[in-house]
């Protein structure tokens, strides 16, 4: 009887501690196609991560080694370019206020923004020296 016990003990342990990660993980719905036909399907989405780093283009003149052989178009003729791995620029720290252009149905309006430590806020305008007016 005790053996039976301490075996379910064991069974449970391995679930619970199995189930943490599979109850963590977001179920999203995906379209897909064959090729004719397009029909959605619940899939596991894995969280984007942002790379470290990225492939920068180096002329054929500085070329080093440990750089990757690549090519590229250039109108319809193709030419050879090596890239190297460089890092990502990091977000800009501090306040940078800006606008974009918004279409909403058959207008177009003018939003300002802050970008306060990378993130967008929202922002009253600029003045003609184009001075921050959210930030007075």
């Amino acid at each position: 009887m005790c053996r039976k016990v301490l075996a379910l003990l064991g069974v449970l342990a391995v679930m619970a501690a199995l189930a943490g990660p599979a109850v963590a993980q977001e179920k999203e719905y995906v379209w897909k196609t064959d090729g004719k036909r397009w029909f959605r399907t619940e899939e596991l989405v894995q969280p984007f991560v942002m790379p470290k780093t990225y492939f920068a283009e180096v002329p054929a003149a500085e070329f080093q080694a440990g750089e990757f052989p690549s090519f590229k178009y250039i109108g319809k003729t193709m030419e050879r370019v090596y890239l190297k791995e460089a890092p990502l620029a990091e977000a800009a720290k501090g306040h940078e206020c800006t606008w974009k252009m918004v279409y909403e149905k058959k207008y177009t309006n003018k939003v300002h923004f802050c970008l306060m430590n990378g993130a967008e806020m929202a922002c009253p305008g600029m003045t003609a020296a184009g001075e921050c007016l959210g930030m007075k």
